[in-house]
């Protein structure tokens, strides 16, 4: 039985490693502001006949340098107990705001994994998250769509087989749920558009056989 979940949980991360998180501080923090987060949820795949999100969790931490500018990183926990690690570090700009309406952010990030066991399985990819977020009326609560892009600059995937998909797109929608301390996170996802999920050791829902719908959650503390 453990044998069988631990496969279940390489194929998922390798097949879509790269949605193991929802977006990372969409709204960059105030200045000096320090931020920890938990996140769980996954690709969407049919269980008994249900459809749940892969357990994926992580943690992550975000310091405001100034009012547009939040650098992050992250530890995707999950990963972890299976004998990998796998990080995102990277930061959220502020592009503009209007002040408790609608603003536009983006996020470069570098996208790392490793196994423990083989420094050499060692990859590297950069993304980019372009998002807009709308304020509820004069609430810092808000809602957020974005496009997020993953970028594969490697000639060969595992087992030395070509990459054919250089640049995998990726849909977010999202509300955020801003208290004093606290804030909840919210997000559905279509995953991987345009890439095919069969054959595949899990059920993924997607479309016609295409990436794969996603749910996220994350708690988000100030300090």
């Amino acid at each position: 039985m453990k044998q069988a979940i631990k496969l279940f949980f390489i194929a998922s991360i390798s097949f879509f490693i790269q949605h193991c998180a929802p977006a990372r501080f969409v709204k960059p923090l105030e200045k000096k502001t320090q931020a920890v987060s938990f996140s769980f949820g996954g690709p969407l795949i049919k269980f008994s006949g249900a459809p749940i999100p892969v357990p994926f969790t992580t943690l992550a931490y975000g310091y405001g340098l100034n009012n547009s500018l939040t650098c992050f990183g992250s530890l995707h926990t999950t990963s972890l107990l299976f004998g990998n690690f796998q990080s995102d570090i990277g930061t959220t700009i502020k592009l503009y705001e209007k002040e408790n309406k609608f603003g536009f952010s983006c996020a470069p990030t570098l996208q790392l994994a490793m196994n423990l066991k083989n420094a050499k399985t060692f990859r590297a990819w950069p993304s980019l998250d372009l998002n807009a977020y709308y304020h509820l009326k004069n609430k810092p609560s808000y809602f957020y769509t974005g496009l997020n892009s993953w970028f594969e600059l490697s000639a060969k995937k595992a087992h030395q087989e070509p990459v054919k998909e250089r640049l995998t797109p990726n849909l977010n929608l999202g509300f955020v749920k801003v208290n004093q301390k606290w804030t909840h996170q919210f997000q559905l996802s279509y995953l991987g558009i345009g890439k095919a999920n069969l054959p595949g050791v899990v059920d993924y829902i997607g479309i016609s056989g295409k990436g794969t719908l996603g749910f996220h959650y994350a708690l988000i503390r100030k300090l």
